[in-house]
């Protein structure tokens, strides 16, 4: 660190707290001074100045969220993290390459951090904190706002079966999480950076019907070409084409669900829809536990008291606006057929 003494006993509780939340593992830190820079270096990137620093991973929500910022007059930053998967990197080449057919002066940043150790941590259940980091240091330096696009049933992740939940279903834009480092920002002495989630209140349907354009062809295929498979490359069957969403996935049928409550066409090549006969059997079979699960939710419904009892929440939470958007997430669950 650069400046270890802004890391105090406090700070540290607090980031334990936050990636314990995330992972659900125990961690101790430690914190070590950094090298100081060689006299006269320069950054080595150059951060134009901006009013907010959006994240744009190469999912669908904050593409949606990017066309909503590209429509307002306040100046955006769009920033991106170069995903090891080749199929998540592909996607943001293709959104990147479609939001500049819009604006040519497209003030966008990716950056690509790696472990230093050979041990490799091979979950991404602390992806979304190093995101956000990343975008906290841009923002620092002016912005002072930083926008996680993310709609609010995915946010909450409600458990879809009993056998779902902890770090096993994903808290990376939970509410808590926002609350979490939003004390570890102010106990850093950041708090003149805010860190929100814009389309909390949305669920991924009513998301993509307000940033999409109905009967827009270019926002069809923009939106086709992002990614929101949760198991992009690894566990597909021989000869699939690794760089689609599977379609089977909770992510890609909460997807499929989106397109159809906005109203909007779905364009998308889902991978099962390209396979036949023994192929795509085999590749329903692998996915059953996700069938499953949305078998088990769109049919038994949520359970209220296991919703609630999911997960923490901020103080002042509005637990009557939580449980209204579950409901409505899983109405647009329900009008998917997987397979």
């Amino acid at each position: 660190m650069e400046e270890p003494s802004a890391w105090t006993a406090t700070a540290l509780n607090a980031v334990g707290d936050l990636l314990h939340w995330l992972t659900g593992d125990i961690w101790s830190l430690e914190v070590l001074p950094a090298e100081p820079p060689a006299s006269g270096s320069q950054p080595a990137v150059q951060i134009m100045p901006a009013d907010a620093v959006s994240l744009l991973s190469g999912g669908l929500d904050t593409l949606c969220g990017a066309l909503l910022r590209l429509d307002q007059r306040e100046s955006t930053l769009f920033l991106g993290h170069l995903d090891p998967s080749k199929a998540v990197r592909r996607a943001q080449n293709l959104v990147k390459a479609g939001l500049m057919t819009r604006r040519d002066d497209l003030n966008y940043l990716r950056f690509e951090l790696r472990p230093m150790s050979p041990v490799r941590e091979r979950t991404p259940r602390t992806r979304s904190l190093l995101f956000m980091a990343m975008a906290i240091v841009v923002a620092a330096s002016g912005a002072g706002r930083v926008l996680v696009p993310e709609n609010g049933f995915t946010s909450i992740n409600p458990p879809l079966e009993p056998a779902r939940g902890g770090p096993l279903t994903t808290r990376s834009t939970h509410p808590w999480t926002f609350h979490a480092l939003r004390r570890l920002l102010n106990e850093l002495g950041l708090e003149d950076v805010t860190v929100a989630n814009p389309y909390e209140h949305l669920t991924k349907g009513e998301l993509v019907a307000a940033a999409l354009q109905p009967r827009n062809a270019t926002d069809r295929e923009l939106a086709a070409a992002t990614l929101s498979c949760a198991m992009p490359n690894a566990g597909r069957p021989k000869g699939g084409n690794p760089n689609l969403n599977c379609g089977l996935c909770i992510a890609c049928l909460v997807r499929r669900g989106a397109f159809i409550t906005g109203g909007r066409r779905d364009e998308t090549i889902y991978l099962v829809d390209t396979l036949t006969d023994e192929a795509k059997d085999r590749f329903i079979h692998s996915r059953r536990h996700d069938i499953n699960a949305w078998t088990y939710a769109t049919q038994a419904g949520f359970d209220e008291h296991r919703v609630l009892a999911s997960g923490l929440w901020p103080p002042g939470t509005d637990f009557d606006a939580v449980l209204d958007i579950c409901q409505r997430g899983l109405k647009e669950l329900k009008r998917v057929r997987p397979a």
